[in-house]
């Protein structure tokens, strides 16, 4: 096993911000708060590494980095790669620039390092691309070389170092970008809002990060009780958390808010 010590210090001369990460996983060590912790001053990324042989965790945002992660082993069943492979035959999208710096990930997947121009309205996304992509956009921090994950480590490619990140392609960063419209609409220019205009208003409004359990479970409850379709409320809320939320859930939450909210509407049905 590499002492993580010295390529800390690489990254560290390298003008790179680092943070602790627990042995051989990817949770902040305790009294840090991951990314938000992450230093470039070397006393503390020494006293962090002298003694213990912690992951190490990169900062992105202070370089405008982007990790365009593909996960080959992802939990839906989906292999990321086949999912990149289809944006670029089928969509007709440039390729990713083979010459920038790549890790293999400890399941097999990879991290693919880019670079954004200052004013990208960057954020996390899963799924990003379409539903089930099996591919991240990650915007915040990661574990990167000589970092391990079950004993499999993060391996850098084609010897080459942070240093050598390359500028995202177009399309990538308009994921990030907002669909807007080309007109504008005014308040008096439309009929009075009824309860199902104000439902659609509230879903396109989107929520921030701490409120979006809470948000998904309203919009359920409501769309049940406007007498939509479970199967269309289900893909709605989908539609919901791909689009219109500061950072997306797992799917796996998703099905719990609306299995819960399915469980009750069927209760209340069959009580009444």
């Amino acid at each position: 096993m590499i002492d993580p010590l010295t390529p800390a210090v690489e990254y560290q001369h390298q003008g790179f911000s680092i943070y602790p990460l627990a042995v051989d996983t990817k949770i902040p060590i305790k009294g840090t708060h991951g990314f938000n912790s992450a230093s470039n001053d070397n006393p503390t990324i020494r006293n962090w590494w002298n003694d213990d042989p912690y992951n190490i965790g990169l900062r992105l945002t202070d370089k405008r980095l982007i990790v365009f992660d593909i996960d080959v082993k992802h939990g839906s069943g989906v292999n990321g790669l086949d999912s990149y492979k289809k944006l670029i035959s089928e969509r007709h999208y440039e390729p990713l620039p083979s010459d920038s710096y790549i890790e293999r990930t400890p399941k097999g997947g990879l991290h693919w390092f880019l670079s954004y121009p200052e004013g990208t309205p960057i954020k996390n996304i899963q799924g990003a691309f379409f539903h089930g992509s099996g591919i991240d956009l990650i915007t915040n921090g990661v574990p990167v070389y000589p970092s391990t994950i079950v004993g499999n480590e993060y391996t850098p490619l084609e010897n080459k170092t942070l240093l050598d990140v390359k500028p995202a392609p177009q399309w990538v960063l308009d994921e990030f970008r907002p669909t807007r419209t080309n007109f504008s609409v005014t308040s008096s220019s439309i009929r009075t809002k009824k309860y199902t205009g104000k439902l659609l208003d509230e879903i396109v409004s989107g929520s921030e990060k701490g409120s979006r359990n809470a948000y998904l479970t309203r919009l359920a409850g409501k769309m049940f009780a406007v007498g939509a379709d479970a199967k269309t409320i289900y893909n709605l809320l989908l539609v919901t958390n791909d689009n219109f939320l500061d950072e997306r859930l797992p799917e796996k939450e998703v099905n719990t808010i609306f299995s819960s909210i399915l469980k009750r509407e069927t209760g209340r049905l069959n009580a009444s």
